[in-house]
């Protein structure tokens, strides 16, 4: 079906508040374009935002999805945006500990909510982040050490398969499909509803969800000697605690800067005695915070705009070592010599304590034993530059995993779609059974080739 023909008897079944944009020179086929990064964007014949369930549904089923593709990044004049802003459903049960999470809602949206009602979820490091995908892809997040994955904290979804189907599953219903979709769901359908499990505030060892954030800054020639405390504190991890490492260059004067930003749930008087020795290194620059839940990210608002050219990829480390931070603060020094635009770029390495051992680790998500992560922040504002820019993520990774074997080498699976597949889904088992699934309810590959 010619896709213009497709819209025209589309538009008919949709709701009223249903939006669908085609005339990709108008502002509102602009506005809708937009996202977290330019780089190899497409512009696609057609925008569809969906208000509600029914016209999800009513939109897939109506052909199949091998004729329209969900990733930004692929679609052309040819295919259509399923688009989900402005389809949003929060449904708390606090008497459950449950939270229904539809559509495009978004990190702080669910973490707001949640909180007036006395409960909290395992959700992310960045406010705009959608919840789905965030899950979808593994969840990890500040509060890991806390309440585990957000995948594992999943209790049951809803997808809508390449066939056009609504399915609902669960640890009873369509189980097999359940267990891959958490870790790995951006390939086996459209996901547009999930419940998740949901903690009382409390659990983060305060009566209102509050917890305690330090901020310290070091000049980059002090490296070797706060790397050295680094990697102490990583390797003899603490209890209720996770920290953030950050190799940037803060405006406005966008000189390379070490920032480590540690983390402690529970009494807020403790949090600055378990971090005494970065105290003790003397920061040039120090602050402290005890936020609620809702604010707990906003200090990576930064990174959340929209627009430039710029990838987010995550490897996982078995170990720390301050030698190999210490070449990565190079390489981060190399990057900024030879393309100054990429001054928005950043290095962090973050670790938490292990989740407890009674949250439930079933889903096809493969790396619960990592707790130790780079997060390679790509990011460049001219088009030009980007080649040269993104050619240093893997040199980072490779740094930061010198002197490791390979077969501990792991990727997040959402992180990056082009790296080895056993790095991201360990374990031969592991994967015969996505392949399984895989050609079972997605065999013409509508949603990637990935598995098949």
């Amino acid at each position: 079906m010619a896709l213009s023909r497709f819209i025209i008897e589309l538009r008919i079944n949709l709701s009223p508040e249903a939006r669908v944009y085609t005339d990709a020179s108008s502002k509102d086929f602009q506005l809708a374009l937009l996202r977290w990064s330019d780089v190899d964007v497409k512009v696609p014949g057609a925008i569809i935002q969906v208000a509600n369930e029914l016209d999800a549904v009513t939109t897939a089923s109506s052909t199949p999805f091998a004729e329209k593709v969900l990733l930004w990044s692929t679609i052309g004049t040819d295919g259509f945006v399923l688009d989900f802003t402005i389809f949003k459903s929060i449904q708390v049960n606090s008497t459950e500990h449950q939270v229904a999470v539809a559509g495009g809602v978004l990190m702080k949206e669910l973490s707001t909510v949640l909180a007036d009602a006395g409960e909290c979820a395992a959700v992310g490091n960045a406010n705009t982040i959608g919840v789905i995908p965030y899950c979808l892809g593994g969840g990890l997040g500040v509060a890991t050490g806390l309440m585990g994955l957000a995948c594992d904290n999943m209790l049951s979804a809803k997808v809508i398969l390449a066939d056009g189907r609504l399915v609902y599953v669960d640890n009873v219903h369509e189980p097999d499909l359940f267990w891959a979709i958490k870790g790995a769901g951006f390939y086996f359908g459209a996901v547009i509803e999930i419940t998740l499990r949901t903690y009382p505030l409390t659990i983060f060892g305060t009566h209102d969800g509050r917890h305690w954030i330090g901020n310290f800054m070091y000049p980059l020639e002090r490296a070797a000697e706060v790397f050295e405390v680094i990697e102490t504190l990583v390797n003899t991890p603490k209890s209720r605690t996770a920290c953030l490492l950050m190799i940037i260059a803060p405006p406005p004067y966008f000189q390379p800067t070490i920032a480590v930003v540690p983390h402690y749930f529970g009494d807020l008087t403790e949090g600055p005695k378990i971090f005494q020795c970065l105290t003790d290194l003397g920061p040039s620059f120090f602050s402290e915070t005890t936020p609620l839940v809702p604010n707990l990210s906003d200090h990576l608002d930064f990174a959340c705009g929209k627009g430039g050219f710029r990838r987010f990829t995550l490897a996982g480390l078995q170990e720390l070592k301050a030698a190999n931070i210490l070449k990565l603060a190079d390489l981060f020094q190399q990057l900024l010599d030879s393309c100054p635009d990429a001054a928005s770029s950043g290095y962090f390495i973050e670790w938490h304590c292990l989740p407890p051992p009674d949250i439930p680790t079933n889903s096809a998500f493969s790396h619960h034993d990592v707790r130790i992560w780079i997060h390679c922040l790509s990011w460049c504002q001219r088009q030009e530059n980007w080649d040269k820019v993104f050619g240093f993520e893997q040199r980072a990774i490779d740094t930061m995993r010198f002197g490791t074997k390979p077969e501990t080498h792991v990727d997040l699976p959402h992180g990056t779609r082009t790296g080895p597949i056993e790095q991201r889904f360990k374990g031969q088992g592991r994967l015969t059974k996505l392949r399984a699934l895989k050609k079972e309810f997605d065999p013409q590959g509508a949603f990637t080739k990935e598995f098949l």
